[in-house]
């Protein structure tokens, strides 16, 4: 017991090396300063104890760390309360961990403490002492082992990410002395690795997923570490150029197309520019140049390709621009107005024919006729176009218009009929695709602005983007009789069809002329073939009638057949190839199962159509309270296609679901 004074207990023998002291110390107050530690010989001043801990007069429990007292967290204590205390000692090392019970847990006052600082180094410690001011304590129970606790783990090996060619570093932090360590990789011990701390070898991509655990004992114990992750991860590669920008030659009025080939690691940005400046919106490996004028002629093209790791600029590709070249005899439309003028002035009806040329695909090209040179869009009294959607179409009064949708492309000459009657101020406008007259517009109005006027007497062009090549016009006068009757399709394909079943097309027949045809029969050969429609049906311009071909076939096998339409048209007859194969019906079924994906589901509605997308036809007269569905309506050779949708209890229906397609053998 200590009470303003010192007193001493011998060791039962002086230690040097490694070794546990334990004793059970009590406090008379909470506001005491009570010292029990170690020291060589008997102590009599503070100085004297190279190992010590302390009740501090603010109530808490702390220990000797060199020059000053520290705890690893605030540990307070109680009057009159035990305190069993437990110091690990390692005398070569000047060091010491010192612990205290709370209750059954032993709690950390520190770890790898150093012996106090103002004694010299000693080789041995011999005596416990205590000295309590103010207050008093009491000291019983010393204990002393020659073995310290077993180790345990106060800081886990943490989880490491590097780059491949990059080490990585592992650490344990533990408690007890006299402690070895070896490392493993997964669970297999790494040779040499036998600190706290371990660095791998330089990392490649293989080592990425492994896990390194330490195992750490001492002679009292043993204990083996959470497993902590090595990720790996590859090296970023900078971009490098392998395939350059192409120099590139185009005629006024086209686009030029400019790309690169790269390596390096992803993502990568690319970023053109036109002269050292960027392009908006150019930001991928290829690049298309609007379309060009003269201006452009010797720009200069090059991409940045960048990554994380860095970036490279290509080589300069050189942009060249031709002139357009104009034929003899030709109209080059080029942003500027031009014209020619007719043979003779046109005051009644006439046909017109010429040739155009678009040098771009998408493009702004009106030709037209004028009674004067024209000098805008209100001189033109009919017109056809080249327009921004790639189509080609016709005024119509106070607006473009088209029968059909008619693509154009860069490069085709496009041979125009405009037949034209001033009186009525009307035309009908006509462009060859290949061997068929086609109909742009019938019967169209004349713009509005030239409602009234009385002759005509120009040809014009005008392109705003591209350009054209306006080239043999030929002007008759008073309208030529065409007779045309066109075929929607030249075959029809009926595939397999079930023996005592039937399968049904529609031919689309067209007056593609400007005289009325009429189709005198309709005829058929071939077993298992029938058609319906069109014969004895008389055809104004631009007028359709529908022919309907039918397979019924009565044995199994390949089939094929014609059908032949006569008319008064100049290119009759017309004749459509025919072909199917018959094959024995064999029953089949679709079977269909789901999940509902939501609660609240009272039934479900089955649809199917023979095409991908619908429309789709209910199957059913109600709502299945199953999620399966069993379609034996389904006819061999032909696809189906099936959506679900659920219902609730107020009858309300779901969106369609994700179509599924069954292929029937």
């Amino acid at each position: 017991m200590s009470s303003g004074t010192w007193t001493n207990t011998a060791l039962a023998q002086a230690q040097s090396g490694s070794f546990r002291v334990t004793f059970d110390a009590t406090a008379s107050d909470t506001n005491v300063d009570a010292v029990q530690g170690l020291s060589s010989g008997p102590a009599s001043f503070y100085p004297n104890m190279f190992v010590a801990v302390r009740f501090n007069t603010g109530g808490h429990i702390d220990a000797r760390n060199g020059y000053a007292y520290v705890a690893a967290s605030a540990i307070p204590y109680a009057a009159r309360v035990s305190y069993h205390f437990i110091l690990d000692v390692n005398v070569a090392t000047h060091t010491y961990n010192a612990y205290v019970m709370i209750g059954s847990t032993q709690t950390i006052i520190g770890t790898n403490l150093a012996f106090r600082n103002e004694l010299a180094p000693t080789s041995s410690l011999s005596y416990v002492a205590l000295m309590t001011t103010p207050g008093s304590s009491t000291m019983c129970n010393i204990t002393l082992s020659s073995s310290s606790m077993a180790p345990s783990i106060t800081t886990q090996p943490m989880s490491q990410s590097v780059t491949a060619g990059q080490m990585a570093n592992f650490s344990v932090a533990t408690t007890g002395s006299a402690v070895t360590y070896q490392w493993m990789k997964n669970g297999v011990a790494i040779s040499g690795a036998n600190s706290s701390n371990y660095s791998t070898p330089v990392t490649t991509i293989t080592d990425n997923g492994a896990r390194f655990s330490v195992a750490i004992s001492n002679a009292s114990g043993a204990v083996t570490s959470n497993s902590a992750l090595l990720t790996v991860t590859a090296p970023v590669i900078a971009p490098a150029i392998t395939l350059q920008p192409m120099a590139q030659s185009v005629t006024a009025g086209q686009a030029a197309t400019f790309s690169v080939a790269t390596t390096g690691t992803a993502p990568m940005t690319y970023q053109w520019n036109r002269n050292g400046s960027p392009i908006v919106g150019a930001t991928s490996s290829l690049y298309t140049t609007a379309l060009t004028a003269a201006s452009d002629n010797g720009s200069q093209f090059t991409v940045l390709v960048s990554n994380s790791a860095g970036n490279v600029v290509s080589i300069p590709a050189t942009l060249t621009v031709k002139p357009v070249g104009t034929p003899p005899g030709c109209l080059l439309s080029n942003g500027t107005w031009v014209s020619t003028p007719l043979t003779q002035v046109q005051t009644s009806s006439f046909r017109i024919q010429f040739d155009v040329t678009p040098v771009a695909t998408i493009e702004d090209g009106v030709t037209g006729l004028s009674a004067a040179p024209a000098a805008g869009y209100n001189d033109l009294a009919a017109a056809v176009r080249f327009n921004l959607t790639g189509t080609i179409d016709a005024r119509n009064g106070g607006s473009f218009v088209a029968a059909t949708a008619i693509p154009y492309t860069a490069g085709t000459t496009y041979h125009f009929i405009l037949d034209v009657n001033v009186g009525t101020h009307t035309y009908s406008a006509y462009v060859m695709l290949g061997s068929a007259q086609t109909a742009i517009g019938t019967n169209l109005a004349f713009r509005t602005q030239q409602a009234s006027v009385s002759s005509l007497a120009y040809l014009n062009g005008f392109t705003v983007t591209g350009s054209d090549t306006i080239c043999n016009s030929v002007t008759t006068t008073g309208t030529a009789s065409t007779l045309l009757l066109n075929s929607s399709v030249s075959s029809l394909a009926f595939g397999n069809v079930s023996v005592g079943g039937s399968s049904t097309q529609n031919i689309t027949m067209t007056n593609a002329g400007n005289s009325s045809v009429s189709i005198a029969q309709v005829m058929v050969a071939g077993a298992g073939f029938n058609s319906t429609g069109a014969s004895g049906t008389t055809l104004t311009p631009g007028q359709t009638t529908t022919l309907t071909s039918t397979f019924a076939p009565s044995a199994s096998g390949a089939a094929t057949g014609k059908i032949t339409v006569s008319s008064n048209a100049t290119n009759s007859p017309s004749s459509i190839s025919l072909s199917g194969m018959g094959v024995t019906a064999t029953a089949h079924t679709v079977a269909l199962s789901w999940a509902p994906a939501v609660t609240g589901v009272t039934g479900f509605k089955t649809y199917v159509s023979m095409i991908s997308g619908g429309p789709y036809v209910e199957m059913g007269s109600s709502p299945a309270t199953n999620p399966t569905f069993t379609d034996t309506s389904v006819v061999s050779g032909q696809t189906y296609y099936y959506v679900v949708t659920a219902v609730n209890s107020t009858n309300q229906e779901s969106l369609y679901s994700s179509e599924v397609a069954a292929i029937v053998p």
